[in-house]
């Protein structure tokens, strides 16, 4: 594979198991792609795809995402406690290894424009895809959410890169685009007060108080009775786990809150790990190339070569 480009769909559906698991044997089915990973999350009503192929095939497996979502999910009934638009809230192209982000934004804009044309959807560039400054953060694109978004593109500044200027109820709209790996994560606390996941979110999210690139969104897990937090971090060598971690349980402190566990939603670079273990086991000196399985590979594909 010449290029190494991912695909990371993020579905409106997180409950209906006969859903996803169809949708991921018509994903595996297709020539040349590769799924990664399937992460459903019944709390966010939200099921995170990744897969990976030629161009071919990952143009083909998105169409599928799309016209599987659209088939099934009526958004006017949906609820989920994260941000959304649309069936296919985010259809991110991530530049894997020494792929450029040249090519990754190429990809994606080609796909986003017929994503656009085959099923009537309004498209919006964001990330490294965007045309303006303002679509480049995809939360700056999410504000008003499903619920206020016919009203939002009723103004001209947020009208579509691609598609129809409407809104369709019930379809909603998508965001494409290329960025870097993302993580994302969910810290659950050791209080079912929702009271201090707002507060770590409001203070933490904030332009002037909080950390750039890093999203937190306050929730409670009525099954566990445990209040947390969903994040998300645009560029965790700007901003290490380790520190956001740390920042999250310095906010709880005041509602004598920690956090009890972290949960990873779908894929995680290694190196986003291999920075916090480095910071808490307090290692110097150390380097990727330290790592066992790192070392194997470099060496096999020295042999290869």
């Amino acid at each position: 594979m010449s290029q190494t480009i991912s695909v990371v769909p993020n579905v409106s559906e997180g409950r209906d198991e006969a859903f996803v698991q169809s949708l991921t044997e018509r994903l595996e089915a297709v020539p040349g792609l590769v799924v990664l990973d399937v992460s459903m999350d019944q709390l966010r009503n939200r099921t995170i795809f990744s897969f990976t192929g030629a161009r071919e095939a990952v143009f083909e497996g998105g169409y599928l995402v799309y016209e599987a979502a659209l088939g099934a999910i009526d958004m006017r009934q949906h609820q989920g406690e994260y941000p959304r638009i649309g069936a296919v809230d985010v259809f991110p192209f991530v530049a894997l290894r020494d792929t450029p982000m040249a090519t990754a934004v190429d990809w994606s804009v080609a796909f986003a424009e017929e994503v656009a044309r085959r099923f009537e959807l309004p498209v919006y560039l964001f990330a490294e895809s965007a045309r303006t400054r303002l679509r480049r953060d995809v939360e700056t694109i999410r504000e008003g959410e499903y619920e206020g978004f016919a009203a939002k593109m009723v103004d001209p500044t947020w009208k579509p890169d691609f598609g129809p200027d409407r809104f369709p109820p019930d379809k909603g709209a998508t965001i494409v685009g290329a960025r870097l790996p993302l993580v994302n994560f969910k810290a659950y606390l050791t209080t079912p007060q929702e009271e201090a996941a707002e507060w770590a979110a409001r203070v933490l999210s904030d332009p002037s108080t909080g950390m750039p690139g890093v999203h937190f969104y306050p929730a409670l897990d009525r099954t566990r009775n445990q209040a947390l937090l969903n994040v998300t971090v645009a560029n965790f060598q700007a901003t290490p786990l380790y520190r956001i971690l740390e920042a999250v349980k310095t906010e709880l402190r005041r509602f004598g809150a920690g956090v009890s566990r972290i949960e990873m939603v779908g894929l995680v670079p290694q190196r986003a790990l291999l920075d916090s273990a480095e910071h808490y086991l307090q290692l110097f000196g150390f380097a990727g190339e330290d790592v066992l399985e790192n070392r194997l590979d470099q060496i096999l594909r020295g042999r290869q070569g």
